[in-house]
């Protein structure tokens, strides 16, 4: 859930013409010839549409054929398949520089970028299937989970990396839920959205579906274990010199220094989940790093 900037400045027309600039079958120029102004529209469209974060608003019909055409359909979505993506084309350069986009992947803030992905599928949205606006760099995970998924209602909106920027205030939060003795030992860390008091409902719906889409509190709750065994050890020498409070005090600085650059990570938020946690700073934290 990062905000970046679009790897490629190509308007779509731009990249629409240079995914056709090569030979292409008779038949696939007749069909794309007559499409250019309609993909540069609908290219138009959607960027006003993001910026307002009304995407569920769009009607398909606007972004296909219109009488829905089969072929023509298809030869579309080859724009990207075989244009865009194929190696042996002029348009792998503009895909390669979203695949390469540095970082970490902007929809779970984890994963290597690996792929490109639609926003919107090309299947339901043929005219947007080379729209440098709706082509995102992500990690192989968050692409299989996404599929074709578009939003039918406002909350159903995923977030868009080049449009929506929300790291400027904190939502990303975790508890640590242990079960009560006595029975064998039982925890595990939750990941959920808190809203910012400054969001309105419908950004809180939208945070919320990106968040339950993409998987993000199972995804993030398995990077812990680790850390776990490795800040318990540590922090073994910090209650023997000063206690619970001293622990608490550890990982509220462990907290801080994970929040740079960014305060909604699964690091962070976990250090902030074990200093609130009475149970954990006053020795739970052997029992978890023991296993």
């Amino acid at each position: 859930m990062l905000h970046i900037d679009r790897p490629v400045q190509e308007s779509a027309r731009e990249v629409f013409q240079l995914c056709t600039s090569t030979k292409v079958g008779k038949l696939q120029e007749e069909i794309l010839s007559g499409y250019e102004e309609s993909i540069v529209k609908a290219s138009a469209t959607f960027d006003a549409a993001c910026t307002a974060s009304a995407l569920h608003s769009l009607d398909r019909r606007e972004f296909g054929p219109n009488p829905p055409d089969r072929n023509h359909t298809k030869a579309l979505e080859r724009l990207y398949d075989r244009r865009l993506r194929d190696k042996e084309y002029p348009g792998r350069p503009l895909y390669d520089r979203i695949r390469n986009a540095p970082g970490k992947c902007p929809l779970c803030g984890i994963g290597r970028i690996k792929q490109v992905d639609h926003h919107l599928p090309k299947a339901h949205y043929p005219f947007l299937a080379v729209a440098p606006d709706n082509l995102i760099p992500v990690c192989a995970d968050c692409n299989t989970v996404k599929l074709d998924r578009f939003p039918a209602t406002g909350g159903e909106q995923s977030l868009h990396p080049y449009y929506d920027d929300i790291e400027d205030q904190l939502w990303l939060r975790a508890e640590l839920l242990v079960q009560p003795v006595p029975g064998p030992l039982d925890w595990r860390v939750r990941y959920f959205v808190a809203p910012h008091p400054a969001w309105g409902e419908d950004l809180a719906d939208r945070v919320r579906f990106h968040f339950d889409a993409f998987e993000l509190d199972t995804l993030f709750a398995k990077q812990c274990a680790d850390e776990l065994v490795t800040v318990g050890a540590a922090l073994e020498a910090v209650f023997l010199a000063g206690g619970a409070g001293d622990v608490r005090a550890e990982l509220a600085s462990l907290m801080r220094f994970r929040s740079k650059p960014r305060q909604n990570n699964w690091m962070a938020a976990l250090y902030r989940a074990l200093a609130d946690s009475p149970w954990y700073c006053e020795g739970g934290f052997r029992d978890i790093a023991a296993g």
